[in-house]
């Protein structure tokens, strides 16, 4: 795995840091605590080297369509394609982010500096982009529609994307992930300022015999609203990871997440979620399904700081095992140093109600589709999360063909 890394010709300084930091702490094992339910013994199987050109496989997945007049930024191969590209929209500017020195003063004073897949891409990238969101008091809402696609399987991809949304700006971000590669490991940076706006939708979809270690930072200042929804259905072994910091207070967040596994994918969502001041706000809703031999991860944490009263923060997670060979892990964690707050956790964790399903099936509904339809049943409290419609339309795009899909292989299966 990444057998050239040590000769690796970095372009600076700082990436050379970063560079050594991975080299001296090397992959996470299943000694690591935030590590402990996802191996990655078999993606370091893979024969794969750093990307450096945007060459590969074009052939895109069956993708949802584009938001209307949304702003394209397309990495191939993990790098920026200026021509698939495009779209004008007058308050955003897309510049060469290692060229911006106060971006870059940002990543070297990262809290990130010890993760292993912030060090390996940051050392690793051959392209990097910055995205500035201007003030859309007088200007239409920023759109933005963020994707990776095509790449070799032989070869590993480390993409990186900050996004600094401006002061009582609005945006509405989709990010879709169908990345060939055998590795994809890209950074996602989204910096809020004071009164900011955000709606996030992110899809990854990639390849079965892909595998990818998504790592996103979020920051938000005073006053501003963040609301992302993740959907991860693709990758032989994924994780998801967001590290969200309140630097200001009256903020709010809610995160909501779906995860679909089938065959024998593994899934780990990992959110950190550190409330540093106080009032702020934040709810995370999660939801799986898995069939075959898929297993899911959930490991949630909520930091509250000694000075973050009256913080609001709830997280429950909901599992839903379609076969006796699957398998969900939660591991939901709260540090409260703080004791004026409201915070709490739950999961549940069961199988498609049997009672249920005989009752549409003896209402002449065919079995496979009154399963199907209590898997959108199980679903679509999460999708109601989503508080733009055209990001709910992407979502609901994928969503459906990955139970179409499963509803043709248990057809064949019985």
């Amino acid at each position: 795995m990444l057998p050239e890394l040590t000769q690796l010709n970095v372009k600076n300084n700082w990436q050379k840091t970063h560079l050594d930091n991975f080299v001296k702490m090397g992959w996470p094992s299943s000694k690591n605590e935030d590590w402990k339910f996802t191996s990655l013994s078999q993606m370091l199987k893979k024969p794969v080297e750093i990307a450096l050109t945007a060459q590969g496989d074009d052939a895109r997945h069956k993708m949802a369509p584009s938001i209307q007049g949304a702003c394209r930024v397309v990495f191939r191969n993990g790098i920026y394609d200026s021509e698939l590209s495009g779209g004008n929209h007058s308050n955003i500017v897309i510049s060469n982010l290692i060229e911006d020195d106060d971006a870059i003063s940002y990543l070297n004073e990262a809290p990130l500096s010890d993760h292993p897949v912030f060090n390996l891409t940051i050392a690793a990238m051959q392209s990097a982009i910055l995205i500035d969101i201007d003030d859309s008091k007088t200007k239409p809402i920023a759109v933005i529609d963020l994707s990776f696609v095509g790449g070799l399987i032989n070869q590993s991809s480390h993409p990186l994307v900050m996004i600094r949304v401006a002061k009582n700006a609005t945006v509405r971000i989709s990010e879709t992930h169908a990345s060939k590669n055998g590795l994809s490991a890209p950074i996602v940076i989204l910096q809020l300022d004071d009164g900011a706006v955000c709606d996030h939708v992110r899809c990854q979809i990639a390849d079965l015999d892909s595998s990818q270690l998504g790592l996103s930072l979020v920051n938000q200042n005073t006053g501003s609203d963040y609301r992302s929804f993740s959907l991860t259905s693709g990758g032989d072994i994924s994780r998801t990871e967001m590290h969200l910091n309140f630097n200001g207070e009256n903020a709010s967040c809610h995160l909501s997440s779906i995860y679909l596994g089938c065959e024998d994918q593994h899934m780990d969502i990992t959110t950190r979620l550190y409330h540093n001041v106080a009032n702020c706000k934040s709810e995370q809703v999660i939801r799986g399904v898995l069939d075959d031999r898929a297993r899911g991860v959930f490991q949630g944490k909520i930091r509250v700081a000694p000075d973050a009263q009256k913080t609001d923060g709830q997280q429950m997670t909901r599992a839903l095992l379609l076969s006796h060979e699957t398998e969900a892990d939660t591991k939901p964690e709260l540090e409260i140093f703080a004791d004026d707050v409201v915070c709490s956790h739950g999961a549940t964790i069961g199988e498609i109600d049997e009672h249920q399903l005989f009752y549409l099936v003896s209402r002449g509904i065919p079995i496979m589709q009154a399963r199907s339809m209590l898997i959108e049943a199980f679903l679509i409290g999460t999708l109601s999360q989503i508080r733009v419609p055209e990001l709910e339309s992407q979502v609901e795009y994928y969503i459906q063909d990955w139970i179409s899909n499963s509803a043709q292989m248990s057809a064949l299966d019985h």
